[in-house]
């Protein structure tokens, strides 16, 4: 019984450092970024994205599409800006832990959040529940409904359209287009568009390209990395992704530095800010 503990403990040791390496020797997309924008980041270290400082106030459009169990980003940008946030996630996990977080803020009750340091998000006002539209869909190409793959390991909450971690285990979601939701909303543009879809941010992203939809700025994750990848050849799809957003007119102005989350602004929108 011990030898074979410490034969499974070596072994995931090993695949950690394995994982670890292909990671720091998969080498540089080559994508520039454009470092006239000023920007800022809001959220935790884990759940937290850049974005363009100063572009946003209380009429902003903003849709954050993937929720997980981090929503930092979403309720610091609800907070700081006055705006509503439209968060997307059919996961059960992430629609529980959204529901219990509104709940604590309606309550003034301290609001658990593993990866949030001292494992709590900051306190918020009672009002800021109200800015917290939930809607429990996948956002997709088109209106249906999709399986759902649960990550490989049964702790990780986000799953998958696309199976990145080659799952067996699935449910059933509805999905979205993200063109039939903005006219169901009544929106005609979105200011903010935050994409976290563990694999399904291609087809979203050409989706908003084939629609010609009207959004400003782009927080990207793309999720295929070294050690989770649909095929080999994931380098080349997320530089062709962000060529084809290049040329499409937006620019690449933030990117984390230990992950492969962008932000990108529409050159349209270039040195503007909402009125």
């Amino acid at each position: 019984m011990g030898q074979n503990n410490g034969i499974s403990l070596m072994q995931a040791i090993f695949k950690r450092l394995s994982h670890k390496i292909k990671k720091w020797t998969e080498g540089d997309l080559g994508i520039k970024i454009n470092p006239a924008v000023p920007v800022e980041r809001i959220g935790s270290d884990y759940g937290g994205w850049i974005i363009p400082a100063g572009f946003f106030n209380p009429q902003s459009i903003c849709y954050l599409v993937g929720a997980g169990e981090d929503i930092s980003f979403d309720l610091g940008l609800a907070y700081k800006f006055g705006c509503t946030a439209h968060i997307f996630d059919p996961t059960p996990r992430a629609l529980a832990h959204l529901e219990k977080t509104i709940a604590c803020i309606r309550a003034s009750r301290p609001m658990p959040c593993s990866t949030c340091p001292d494992g709590f998000y900051p306190g918020y006002p009672v009002e800021l529940a109200a800015r917290l539209q939930v809607h429990p869909v996948g956002i997709w190409d088109t209106d249906t409904t999709l399986q759902f793959f649960a990550p490989e390991k049964e702790e990780h909450v986000s799953h998958s359209l696309v199976n990145l971690q080659h799952s067996g285990r699935a449910i059933e979601v509805p999905v979205r287009q993200l063109a039939s939701v903005m006219k169901e909303l009544g929106h005609s543009q979105i200011d903010l568009l935050k994409i976290d879809t563990e694999g399904a941010e291609y087809q979203i992203l050409e989706s908003i390209i084939q629609d010609d939809l009207d959004v400003r700025v782009l927080c990207v994750e793309y999720d295929e990395t070294a050690a989770n990848h649909l095929d080999r050849h994931y380098l080349s799809r997320i530089r062709a992704s962000l060529t084809r957003l290049q040329n499409a007119g937006f620019m690449v102005i933030a990117k984390e530095p230990d992950c492969r989350n962008f932000t990108l602004l529409h050159t349209r929108y270039f040195d503007q800010r909402l009125a």
